[in-house]
């Protein structure tokens, strides 16, 4: 049966249709191009299928005009023609659409210009200060501004710049990230830079921006050094971490090297610019992650660092550190809970009063329900205090915490944190304390 003129618009019709379907696919890979490079392959894969499509829809058009120019009477050849053009034209705009998008993320997967800015916020009010308990009233926290840009298939880099509030009102501003990497696959990634010593879980997975976290703040002595922690939370070096596959479960590990920390002013530092005797620490992680059956979400791990930390007295007191120990933490739909234990075996180096052992932990438990997340937290340390580590830090003093809180998520970007904890100090000075904390914290 010959293809009528109505027969080959409304072929021309449903070729459009088609190939408006075939576009719709597009774009949502095209957003992702900019972020994942697995993304823009994928989109190229649709977009060469839809050339293709393209490319058999209009021949099949062209195969159909020609036979109704061969069979038909000259006086209805000029009907199909005209019939045809809106198709036709339609089809010309999807070719050239297509193209575009082409091109334009061509220009996107190697436009290293136009980075997006992310960052954190957060403001609250307590009967005492969350970090420095003689302050009472409203504070403000931390503007935390952060940049992840992936500069080529293999090169990484973070960036982190927070600024905070000190305990006599100015304002200060560190870097506390600057690390650049290169993944040579999930196996290896070498970042060097300042980071997060891989320690525990809290120390790298719940970062400077209090919304990630969903308790109110970090646990006392897991604190950054300048907010009251008694680990190097930072560590400027070499840091190589990976995971390999064991069927569905992943087996993590972070191995590391950097400059000693020096305690300055009651403080532990990095020194980010280096140090005059020019030692290393180093330590490592090695964890397994449940990612099926019962256990799914189940993350079991062993931590360890060691250094020799120096102090700013003229006498120039040195401390062999070794921290040891391990971490479970339960993330799953529903509860997050999390657990790390921290043994220190620390040698007077310089005083020769031997070694010292001390211990510090806590415990968690998050639920996730509809209306919030409650959590409740138990958190110790029992410090040698005639260990010059301890005694020469502002915060290390032993002290034992109970805390019960809860997170209202706003909307996806800002949650609104309540807790009550009660905090007793056992060694260095003892004394008691009760607080009642809120915080508003935002992304960005």
């Amino acid at each position: 049966m010959r293809p009528t003129p109505l027969r080959i618009a409304g072929c021309r019709l449903c070729a459009a249709a088609l190939l408006a379907l075939a576009l719709a696919s597009v774009p949502v890979a095209a957003s992702r191009a900019d972020d994942q490079n697995a993304a823009l392959v994928e989109m190229q894969r649709k977009l060469d299928r839809s050339l293709v499509a393209i490319q058999a829809l209009t021949e099949r058009v062209r195969e159909l005009e020609t036979k109704q120019t061969a069979n038909a009477p000259a006086t209805v050849v000029a009907s199909p023609a005209a019939a045809s053009a809106p198709a036709s034209v339609r089809l010309e705009t999807v070719e050239q659409k297509i193209e575009q998008l082409e091109a334009g993320n061509a220009r996107r997967s190697t436009d290293d210009t136009g980075l997006p800015l992310h960052g954190f916020a957060d403001v609250g009010a307590g009967t005492h200060n969350p970090i420095n308990p003689n302050l009472k009233g409203f504070n403000v926290g931390n503007l935390d501004l952060y940049l992840a840009p992936r500069l080529g298939d293999h090169t990484r880099a973070l960036i982190e710049m927070n600024t905070e509030v000190g305990s006599e009102g100015p304002v200060s501003v560190d870097l506390e990230r600057v690390q650049i990497g290169y993944q040579f696959g999930d196996g290896a990634t070498v970042w060097m830079g300042r980071f997060h010593t891989p320690y525990g879980y809290v120390n790298t997975a719940l970062h400077h921006g209090s919304w990630i976290n969903n308790s109110l703040r970090r646990p006392k002595f897991l604190q950054f050094e300048d907010n009251g922690g008694i680990l190097p939370a930072h560590t400027v070096g070499v840091w190589v971490s990976g995971a390999y596959h064991v069927g569905s479960d992943r087996l993590l590990y972070d191995v590391f090297t950097g400059n000693r920390q020096q305690i300055i002013g009651g403080e532990l530092d990095m020194r980010s610019a280096g140090n005059t005797r020019g030692s290393l620490g180093g330590g490592g992680r090695i964890a397994y992650q449940f990612n099926a059956g019962s256990a799914d979400g189940l993350t079991l791990g062993l931590h360890a660092l060691s250094a020799r930390v120096s102090d700013d007295t003229a006498q120039v007191d040195t401390t062999r550190v070794l921290v040891y120990g391990g971490y479970a933490v339960y993330d799953a739909d529903r509860w997050e809970n999390i657990a790390e234990l921290f043994l220190f075996d620390d040698n007077d180096q310089t005083g020769g009063s031997g070694h010292h052992h001390s211990n510090a932990g806590f415990v968690q438990f998050g639920y996730r329900s509809s209306w919030g997340v409650p959590y409740g937290r138990y958190e110790r340390t029992a410090l040698d205090q005639s260990d010059g580590y301890f005694a020469r830090q502002t915060s290390g003093a032993s002290y034992h915490r109970v805390a019960v809180g809860v997170r209202f998520d706003i909307d996806p970007k800002s949650a609104l944190k309540l807790e009550l904890a009660k905090t007793q100090l056992t060694d260095r000075l003892r004394d008691q304390y009760d607080e009642g904390l809120v915080q508003y914290a935002i992304r960005f």
